[in-house]
C-alpha cells in the first residue's frame, strides 16, 4: 500500500497535536514523506530503513548520529495485512516518550487503514459511475456478453427491466467549490433515498442525475420521485425537476428511455409548477432536441425580433407565467403581482415589438416552442 503524502501530513500533524511530541512518518524505503519539522520531509531516516528491512518490532535511537538522518527517539514499524509499509517515529529522549510509542503506532496504523477503505469505497464507486454512464450512453455496449458481466461484477445487473427518471437542481449552478458541493450533498441525499429499494441506481450527469429506479407502476413512482423532490427541498432548500420514462427498459434500450426521460425533465423545467413529467405527456420537448443549434438561435432571435437582451428575458418570465395560467389574464396577473391592465399592455407592447400576438392561438405556438427551445439551452443536455 501507498502511503500519499497528503494523508502522511494529516496523520502527523493529527498525532504530534494530540501527545505534544515531534513526529515523524517514514515510507517503505525509509523516506521521511511527513514531518512537524519540515526540514527533513525529503531525507532518508536510516534507523528506520533498518527497521523495516530488519523487521525489527522496534527501534530505539539513543542519539543524533548513532543513524544517518535519524535523531533520538522511537521508532516503530506501520503495517498492514502483516506487511511493513512504513514507520512512524517520535523524536525526544526515550524515557519521556516511550508511554506513547505502541499507542502512535496503532493508531497510525488505523488511520492508514480508514484511508484505505475510503479510497477503495472511492474507487469502487467511480467505477460503477463509469459503467453506468457507458451503459445509458451506448446501448452498442449493453449488447455485449462481456460488457454484462463486467457489471455483474460490480454488482449491477443490466438485464433487470427498471424506470428511468432524471432529475435537475433548479439552481443556477457554475464551476465554483460551491457548487460542486451543492451537488455532492444532493447526490448523498439521493443514494439515501434510493438505498432501499433493490436494484436502484443513481449516477451524477453533469448538473443532472440519472436515477434507474425498480420496475414500478406509474403511480409508485411518480410517489417516490415526489418523496425525493421533497427531500433534497427540505434538506438543501434547492427545488428539483423531473422526467420521467413512461415505461420500463432493460439492456440496450436503457439509451432510449433515458433520452424520453430527458425530454420529460425539460417539460418539467419550463411548467410554471415545476412539476415531475412523464413522457407521455410531453409535447415540444420531442422534437427540440432535434433541431441544430443554428437554427435555434436563428428562431429565437426571430420571434423575439426588436427586443433588446434585458427585454427578452424579462418577457421570457412573463410569457412562462401566462401560459402556464392557460392565458388566464386573471390568474397570470395574481401570479405575477400585476394588475390586469398592466399585464395586458406588456402583452401588447411585446406583440408591437415582434409582430407577434402572445393571445393567440398561432402566437401562442410560435412563443411557446421559443421558450422550450430557451429552457434546453439554459439547462443543457445531458449527452
Amino acid at each position: 500500500m501507498h502511503i500519499s503524502s497528503a494523508t502522511a501530513m494529516r496523520i502527523v500533524t493529527d498525532l504530534s497535536d494530540i501527545i505534544r511530541q515531534k513526529v515523524n512518518l517514514m515510507d517503505e524505503n525509509g523516506v521521511v514523506i511527513a514531518s512537524t519539522d519540515e526540514k527533513r520531509i525529503g531525507t532518508v531516516h536510516e534507523g528506520s530503513r533498518q527497521l523495516i528491512e530488519n523487521h525489527l518490532e522496534v527501534l530505539i535511537i539513543n542519539s543524533d548520529d548513532e543513524y544517518p538522518g535519524s535523531r533520538q527517539g522511537v521508532n516503530f514499524p506501520v503495517e498492514m495485512d502483516g506487511k511493513y509499509i512504513g514507520a512512524i517515529g517520535i523524536t525526544g529522549d526515550y524515557e519521556v516518550i516511550k508511554e506513547h510509542g505502541r499507542i502512535i503506532k496503532k493508531m497510525t496504523e488505523i488511520l492508514l487503514l480508514d484511508d484505505y477503505l475510503k479510497e477503495q469505497k472511492r474507487l469502487e464507486k467511480s467505477l460503477r459511475t463509469g459503467y453506468i454512464q457507458e451503459w445509458v450512453l451506448d446501448p452498442a455496449a449493453a449488447r455485449q456478453e462481456a460488457f454484462v458481466r463486467r457489471g455483474l461484477s460490480l454488482g449491477i445487473d443490466i438485464r433487470l427491466s427498471r424506470r428511468a427518471v432524471l432529475l435537475l437542481p433548479l439552481t443556477d449552478m457554475d464551476d465554483t467549490l460551491e457548487s460542486q458541493r451543492l451537488l455532492d450533498r444532493i447526490e448523498k441525499t439521493l443514494r439515501k433515498s434510493i438505498s432501499s429499494y433493490p436494484d436502484a441506481l443513481v449516477i451524477p450527469s453533469g448538473k443532472k442525475f440519472i436515477c434507474l429506479l425498480p420496475d414500478w407502476s406509474d403511480k409508485r413512482l411518480l410517489t417516490t420521485v415526489e418523496s425525493i423532490c421533497q427531500r433534497v427541498r427540505q434538506e438543501h432548500q434547492t427545488e428539483l425537476a423531473a422526467g420521467l420514462d413512461s415505461c420500463p427498459a432493460f439492456g440496450e434500450t436503457m439509451h432510449q428511455a433515458c433520452l424520453r426521460a430527458e425530454k420529460a425533465l425539460y417539460s418539467s423545467v419550463s411548467g410554471p409548477q415545476r412539476q415531475p413529467v412523464f413522457y407521455r405527456d410531453v409535447h415540444l420537448e420531442i422534437f427540440v432536441h432535434e433541431i441544430p443549434e443554428p437554427l435555434k438561435r436563428e428562431y429565437v432571435d426571430k420571434v423575439f425580433q426588436n427586443c433588446t437582451p434585458k427585454e427578452r428575458e424579462s418577457y421570457v418570465e412573463l410569457l412562462k407565467v401566462f401560459y402556464g395560467c392557460n392565458g388566464s389574464i386573471q390568474q397570470a396577473s395574481e401570479q405575477l403581482f400585476l394588475h390586469k391592465n398592466t399585464l395586458q399592455y406588456k402583452l401588447n407592447k411585446l406583440s408591437g415589438l415582434t409582430g407577434i400576438n402572445p393571445r393567440t392561438y398561432t402566437g401562442g405556438c410560435l412563443y411557446c416552442l421559443a421558450l422550450a427551445i430557451l429552457e434546453e439551452e439554459r439547462w443543457g443536455s445531458w449527452l
